[in-house]
């Protein structure tokens, strides 16, 4: 029976000799990832210019790995493997020429996700770049724009943490399978983003947080982004890989001053001498990326008629208060308060606190003598 395309494209994404690209290729080849494991040895070879010996390795794969193991455990875990073809598979990543043949997720995906921005920077930031962070999350979130980041120590931790605590959204990317937490500490934020927001990889459950893995990821942060701010990194910053991925793919980079007696601000003060947009706060962020810009008005003006539109709407009234809008609409000359209960029958105080109500609402007025009229 032939494998699910689902169970084709985990398969050959857990094969470390078949790099994202050469993947792609192949499925491209095949109009589908399923049809590889029906193929020969011979025309696999052509079609993704491997030697024999890959070709083998793919088609045995489907007795050597446990795919359904992986799938049962992803779901053990909570996740949600994507594949491009799925409508939630986030769209911005379609744009790279080797976006992922698979996508572990857990949490949820939303549509304004498209409108996020990522914030990196150093593992051992200053006090400096910690409050700059915190700054700049703060704002994205209040402005309900996403922000992406790594889930690594420093930076990126105090990136994602602060846009939850202001109620924000956040996407990490991780540099390892999620069946591992990387670093330990920060399952607890890995368990929050996912509830508001996202936690991905492209990596097999069981992949280790090796170095040689997260500038794969890098090149994901920038990608789910519209632009990448850079806070803090020594000359050696994996920053520094995330910024290269950003510009290659078209899209703005930012940098924060800091100290120049801080080795730290090596990373942003050299992408600023290349040309990136100097930033200390989202305004300049959002002035920059038109796109985010026109989202953020449109997003501003639908919420401004809605705010409209519920302060027109009349308020909800009880029986009581019905009872009495009614009486009075029939009554020019108003209706003296006694009459009214003796008409409606109810308790004096139940009568009193709703014509108290509707005079507040502008709905009665009450004249001398304890009469009422409609307004």
């Amino acid at each position: 029976m032939p494998l699910s395309e689902l169970k084709s494209r985990i398969l050959l994404n857990m094969l470390p000799e078949i790099s994202v690209m050469r993947a792609n290729k192949l499925i491209s080849y095949y109009n589908s990832a399923s049809r590889i494991f029906t193929s020969n040895i011979e025309e696999i070879s052509a079609a993704g210019e491997l030697n024999e010996s890959l070709a083998v390795k793919i088609l045995t794969s489907v007795d050597k790995i446990d795919v359904d193991k992986e799938i049962k455990k992803a779901d053990e875990l909570g996740l949600e493997i994507l594949i491009p073809e799925n409508d939630s598979y986030p769209q911005h990543l379609k744009t790279l020429q080797d976006f992922p043949v698979v996508l572990y997720a857990k949490g949820k995906f939303d549509k304004n996700d498209i409108y996020s921005v990522a914030i990196v920077g150093t593992r051992e930031p200053t006090d400096y770049g910690k409050k700059v962070t915190q700054k700049l999350s703060k704002e994205f979130a209040n402005l309900g724009v996403t922000v992406v980041s790594g889930l690594a120590r420093g930076i990126d931790t105090v990136a994602h943490t602060q846009s939850l605590n202001s109620g924000g959204r956040t996407i990490a990317v991780l540099g390892n399978g999620m069946n591992f937490h990387y670093p330990p500490e920060n399952q607890i934020l890995e368990d929050k983003i996912s509830k508001c927001g996202a936690v991905i990889s492209e990596f097999p459950l069981d992949t280790s947080p090796d170095r040689f893995n997260f500038p794969k990821r890098n090149r994901l942060i920038a990608a789910l982004s519209l632009g990448t701010i850079v806070i803090e990194g020594s000359d050696k910053s994996g920053t520094l890989i995330t910024a290269k991925f950003a510009a290659e793919q078209g899209k703005d980079v930012f940098a924060v001053p800091g100290d120049v007696f801080s080795k730290y601000s090596y990373a942003p003060h050299f992408l600023l001498k290349q040309g990136a947009r100097l930033i200390d706060k989202a305004e300049d962020v959002i002035e920059e990326i038109s796109d985010l810009n026109d989202w953020l008005i449109r997003r501003l003006k639908i919420q401004e008629e809605q705010r409209k539109q519920q302060e027109d709407l009349p308020a909800l009234m009880n029986k009581t208060e019905e009872k009495i809008i009614k009486i009075l609409s029939s009554c020019i000359d108003g209706v003296n308060i006694d009459k009214l209960q003796k008409q409606i029958c109810c308790g004096f105080g139940e009568l009193s606190q709703s014509l108290l109500s509707l005079e507040l609402r502008k709905k009665v007025k009450s004249l001398p003598g304890k009469v009422y009229i409609k307004i």
